[in-house]
Order: structure tokens, then C-alpha cells, then sequence
């Protein structure tokens, strides 16, 4: 007789859950994908934000890329291609003297033989500790405080992998680890901008300043993913964001994978045995299944979908305490123009540009965050992506795409009545930037973390589906005992960016809980 096989609901139809969708279907699975919105992607879509302008919904660079399940997918031969590969990073000062970061190499006024030493050394260095952490991303994390024969084998390799890095590198990872991006590039630079230019990249979309501990770990983060084989590097794919996510969607349906849009997950269904029994779509109908997963956040998977009454005291409390305080902000403009920035060539304004011409800057921001309020002065990740892509604009027209950082969930007086001062604020920073540029502006839109929230059903707005610090990574994410994605609940699972490794475009978390399923569920 054949062996029935075994049927998959994947709650969601982000990267995670794509990718975690389609390695099931390949090994044999029934796996049949719901998602609530009308179109794949999660926050790595296009969306038009005014009628004949449309940009990326919240991801607006493709970044962090896992080059084996890039491969393993045929995403290449899928969809996905790059309108710009390995761009530069532009960092605006208002002296107008932008500093330009390619690769390993740094060019601008003023920038001496010295700084360009001091910045490959920087580079070698923390290339060479994220790719402990990316070895480290590969599985399954093992647990701790356990007698397990697999955890165990699991924390030895972990250990082998430190020391294999050698004794400098080891060194510097230990003491690195849990410091703060503002100790780390004192360390390595004297120059305030170009510090100040590196250090956006530790906290952007993170509820840290400089000189929080742990951000030493979220800038490496950063680094563990890879385009066109550059560590680091950051892509713009043709056609738009959504085009990666297609590109997934593609790779899914070939492998056998059903994706149901418009499909509204209301409840997991829980059996009288404890188990994961199937869904019930906000409808009314419902769909069985032998094993669910969840590529949403794991506080709208266990207290939302599940119900809390479901769980042992101690893991409410665990998940109620999981820190998602979205703390980034997405702007759109529609301009009937080009704009310019001070100190930009022309052919460099389609590149990666950022407003962050100082730690101390970047500190000031986070400290108003403190307090629920907002600064007037806020750092930005700024994209032009109708540079690359034509369609995305009227002719002769173009969309401005920018993370807006420091923009707290939660402030004082509310969001309704913080909007238009924020945007406003956000507006007259850019000017200081791109002079002229208020008036291109024929249409504007910020996203809060609010807006966020309600729009992609992300708890507090946060994108990496919860706070990336060391009590909430590698084997700790997104709390003890919940990091090798199987749940309380019997064949219910989680593999979203709530999950080990955590946030980024690499799929890595869904490939991850794809591969444990197989090991347990088979």
C-alpha cells in the first residue's frame, strides 16, 4: 500500500514561508500555503502608494541573501535577476562631502591613504566574525541546560566553530560580542563621519543606539549574507521587490507547493490530544492537516491563532515578554523629478544612501525613542528605485523609497496627531540634504510602525519579528527553548523571522524549520 503523504499548512506567504514551503514539498510533502493579503512577499512587495507610482512596501533593498538556497531554489531561473547588483553605500554629510562605500574600499573628500587602511581592516575583521555567525545560522540551534545527545553535539560544534576561527579572531569575537558598535569603531577609526556612516547599519530597525550593548551583533548580522558572492553586498532586483518573492512563489508552485491568497487564517486548530489538527479561515471553513507552521510573528502564532489557554503558564508569560517595539518608520514620495543630493554625482543617486553623519547623531535620535517622542532630526536608508525600474513612475518621473529610523510604536501624544509633525520633520532633514527637493514632491506617504502593524499584521510593527539582542538570538531566539522551531503544541511549528536566525531576506529561518519538521514529522 502506498504511504499517504503527510499534508502542511503554511500560515503566511512571506520568504520564510515560501522557502520553508517549498523544501517540504520537495522531500515529499502535501504543502499548501494561506495568505491573508492578495499577493506573496509579506514586506518584500510592490505596492502602489498613488495612482501611476508605486515602490517596495518596507524591504526595498534585497540583502542578506543565502547563496545556497538561492541555488537550491532556482530562484536565477525562476524570476529573479538584478536591475543593480552590489551597489554602493552613499553617505550624505551636510558639508556636502559624501562619503562613498564600495565593497572594502572608501572614497571622499578628504578621505586619506590612512582611513582607506583603516576601513580595509575594519572590513576584514568584521567579515571574518560574521561568517562565524553565519556557519552558526546553518541549523538547528541546540538547546541549553539539557542532556540531550543532539543539543549536545549541537553546542560542541558551536564551540569547535570558535576555535577554529583562530586565536585572534576568537579573541575578538569574544570581546566583541557583547559590546557596542560605538566602542567597536572608536576602536578601528578617528573619523566622526565615517563613523557615523558604518554605525546606521547596526541599529537600523533595532531599538538601539550606538552605544547599546549588542549592537555589536546586529551590525555582523548584517554581514552573514551574500550577493554575486560579495559578503554584504545589496542588490535591487528588476521589476521591483516583489519580483524576489515571485521568483519564491515560482520556485514553490513547480515543487507541487498550493498557494491560496486572499485566505485569512482566524485559528489554529488545536485537537482534544493537544495537536495541531488543521485551520479555520476567518470564512468559516476550515482546512485539516497533519502538521501546521506559521511564518508569522510568534506572538500573533501562540496568542492570537493558538489562544493562550492552550499553553502552561510560564510560556504565556515567556511570549508576552518577547520585545517587538517597532522602531522604524517607511516613507514613499511621488516626484515629478529627479532629485540631487550635495556631494552626489548624478550616475551615484540610484546607489544606497544614508543620513548619518555621526554616532553622536544617531545617539540623539535613539535617545528621544526613550522617552515615546520623536527627534526632528531623524537617520534614513534612501533608495531611488525608479532609476532601476522604469515602471515604477510616470516617464520623467520618479519614486523616492526611504527607512525612516527612530520612529518609536509607541509615542506620547499618539500617532494620529504625530504624523503629519514626523513627516514634516523627515521632510525638512531631506532638504537639508537635497536641496529643492519639497518641491518635487507631488505626493507623500510614512508608514508608520502602526501603519505597519495593521498592513502586515506585524505585532508592534517590527519587521524582524522581534528585537535582535542577545537574549533573543542564536539559541536564545525568540526565548529559551523556543529556538528549534517546534512548539508546545504537538505538529505546530514556526519559521519566520520571529525564529532563529531572525530578520533579513535569506530564508534561512524557513529552511531551517523545513529541514527539523522533516526530522521529527517523517
Amino acid at each position: 500500500m502506498t504511504k499517504l503523504k503527510k499534508k502542511v499548512v503554511v500560515i503566511g506567504a512571506g520568504h520564510n514561508a515560501l522557502t520553508c514551503a517549498s523544501y517540504l514539498a520537495k522531500s515529499g510533502f502535501e504543502v499548501e500555503v494561506h495568505e491573508s493579503r492578495s499577493e506573496v512577499g509579506g514586506m518584500a512587495c510592490t505596492r502602489e502608494f498613488t495612482e501611476g507610482y508605486k515602490v517596495p512596501g518596507v524591504a526595498h533593498l534585497l540583502h542578506m541573501l543565502n547563496p545556497g538556497i538561492q541555488k537550491w531554489l532556482g530562484l536565477n531561473k525562476n524570476g529573479l535577476e538584478f536591475a543593480a547588483n552590489r551597489l554602493k553605500t552613499i553617505s550624505l554629510n551636510p558639508n556636502g562631502n559624501a562619503l562613498v562605500i564600495d565593497g572594502d574600499h572608501l572614497e571622499g573628500d578628504g578621505i586619506t591613504d590612512q582611513h582607506r587602511a583603516e576601513f580595509k581592516s575594519f572590513k576584514k575583521k568584521t567579515n571574518s566574525l560574521a561568517r562565524f555567525f553565519r556557519s552558526a545560522y546553518q541549523g538547528r540551534p541546540p538547546r541549553i541546560r539539557t542532556d540531550n545527545k543532539k543539543d549536545l553535539l549541537g553546542l560542541m560544534q558551536t564551540g569547535w566553530n570558535l576555535r577554529t576561527m583562530g586565536n585572534e579572531d576568537m579573541t575578538d569575537m569574544l570581546r566583541f560580542i557583547a559590546i557596542n558598535v560605538f566602542d567597536l569603531l572608536e576602536e578601528y577609526f578617528n573619523d566622526d563621519f565615517i563613523k557615523g556612516s558604518l554605525a546606521i547599519d547596526a541599529v537600523l530597525g533595532n531599538h538601539l543606539g550606538p552605544r547599546t550593548n549588542n549592537s555589536v551583533i546586529t551590525y555582523l548580522h548584517t554581514l552573514t549574507g551574500e550577493i554575486d558572492g560579495v559578503q554584504g553586498a545589496y542588490a535591487i532586483p528588476k521589476g521591483g521587490m516583489s519580483s524576489y518573492t515571485d521568483a519564491l512563489k515560482n520556485s514553490a508552485e513547480k515543487l507541487g507547493v498550493r498557494i491560496v491568497l486572499d485566505s485569512h487564517v482566524e485559528r489554529i486548530i488545536v485537537d482534544d490530544n493537544g495537536k495541531a489538527s488543521g485551520v479555520k479561515f476567518a470564512k468559516g471553513n476550515e482546512v485539516g492537516a497533519d502538521v501546521v507552521v506559521s511564518g508569522i510573528d510568534p506572538k500573533s502564532t501562540f496568542l492570537c491563532l493558538v489562544g493562550a489557554r492552550h499553553f502552561e503558564a510560564g510560556f504565556v508569560h515567556k511570549i508576552n515578554n518577547v520585545r517587538m517595539r517597532g522602531n522604524a518608520s517607511k516613507l514613499h514620495l511621488a516626484l515629478s523629478g529627479l532629485p540631487s543630493f550635495n556631494g552626489v554625482d548624478e550616475k551615484d543617486i540610484g546607489q544606497r544612501i544614508v543620513i548619518s553623519p555621526t554616532m553622536q547623531y544617531l545617539e540623539q535620535a535613539f535617545d528621544y525613542t526613550k522617552y515615546q517622542h520623536c527627534s526632528d532630526q531623524l537617520p534614513m536608508e534612501i533608495t531611488i528605485p525608479s532609476i532601476h525600474d522604469s515602471s515604477l513612475a510616470p516617464e520623467g518621473h520618479h519614486v523616492l523609497s526611504a527607512i525612516v529610523n527612530y520612529t518609536p510604536y509607541s509615542l506620547k501624544e499618539g500617532w494620529d496627531e504625530a504624523k503629519p509633525v514626523v513627516l514634516e520633520n523627515v521632510l525638512n532633514t531631506l532638504s537639508q540634504f537635497a536641496p529643492g527637493i519639497k518641491q518635487q514632491i507631488l505626493h507623500s506617504e510614512l508608514l508608520t510602525p502602526k501603519d505597519l502593524e495593521a498592513e502586515f499584521g506585524i505585532t508592534g510593527g517590527h519587521w524582524h519579528h522581534g528585537e535582535l539582542t542577545f537574549d533573543q538570538f542564536l539559541m536564545l531566539r525568540p526565548f529559551p527553548g523556543m529556538a528549534q522551531y517546534s512548539s508546545p503544541i504537538e505538529s505546530l511549528y514556526i519559521c519566520g523571522a520571529g525564529a532563529h536566525p531572525g530578520g533579513g531576506l535569506m530564508g534561512v529561518a524557513g529552511r531551517n524549520a523545513a529541514v527539523e519538521l522533516m526530522m521529527e514529522e517523517s
